[in-house]
């Protein structure tokens, strides 16, 4: 049986680490104006643990800006968003004490050119330290856990070259292993596979749905593929013009989005 009969097959069955039941997320009418706009209006939902939840939707849709909002990276113009799972309770729109256990990915990779591929994924476990002990490198375990992050997603041979020399599907494998090595609870990723070829990308997402299903690894994952959402994700979240139009399962998505919604493509 080859890896994507196997997710349809363990889809069906319902197999997973743990099941989705407490919320770690909760987004009450979340406004976010960007530029004289409404990037993201009014919108509701909550996160559960061990979800994998595909957020879709077409260009401009708002989900940059959606995404950007939950990690506190652009400010909330107004509504709530409450990490409950990781501030124990205290309600927080700007969420950076939150981050310790949440790993992010940008859809701009945001390497450091000059560094090797493998400092640059060892730069993900800085906040495990403490200032003073980063003049003094890391240690032998993390560095063999970040080759091997690399290794299997096939830069074995590209550890010590620079990431302003890598390719730009390279460098995407790069800030996904740079977001694995954090070890988080909770990966908020912002279209992860967008410069990946068609086989690089199921491979990334069979790791990051292997996390989610034996790990219990929480995912918000943007995407533009139908087809992969249906694959590995759970529920989906599509937004159109900053609103939320559709929160529901990804079982028929496509007849969804162009049944429902009247979307011909995503692009």
């Amino acid at each position: 049986m080859n890896s994507a009969s196997l997710i349809d097959t363990m889809k069906r069955l319902g197999q997973r680490a743990t099941q989705p039941a407490d919320t770690v997320l909760e987004v009450c009418d979340l406004q976010v104006h960007r530029g004289g706009h409404h990037a993201v209006r009014g919108v509701s939902f909550t996160l559960r643990r061990g979800e994998f939840v595909a957020v879709m939707g077409r260009s401009g849709a708002g989900k940059t800006s959606l995404l950007h909002a939950l990690t506190g990276l652009d400010p909330v113009s107004g509504g709530a968003v409450h990490w409950t799972d990781l501030c124990r309770g205290a309600c927080c729109a700007q969420t950076r004490h939150a981050a310790d256990r949440r790993a992010v990915m940008f859809q701009h990779y945001r390497l450091v050119p000059q560094l090797s591929a493998l400092t640059n994924v060892l730069c993900g476990r800085l906040r495990e330290h403490r200032w003073w002990k980063t003049f003094f490198g890391f240690d032998a375990d993390e560095k063999r856990v970040a080759a091997e992050r690399l290794t299997r997603l096939g830069l074995g041979e590209r550890l010590h070259v620079p990431a302003g020399k890598l390719s730009g599907g390279e460098q995407q494998r790069v800030a996904v292993a740079r977001a694995l090595v954090q070890e988080p609870t909770i990966l908020m990723a912002d279209e992860p596979v967008a410069s990946l070829d068609a086989e690089t990308a199921n491979e990334v997402m069979q790791i990051f749905w292997e996390l989610n299903r034996r790990e219990g690894l929480t995912v918000l994952c943007v995407l533009h593929d139908l087809e992969m959402a249906e694959r590995y994700a759970d529920r989906v979240l599509l937004m159109e013009q900053g609103v939320l139009v559709h929160d529901g399962p990804c079982a028929g998505l496509q007849g969804v989005v162009q049944t429902k919604l009247r979307w011909r493509t995503l692009l």
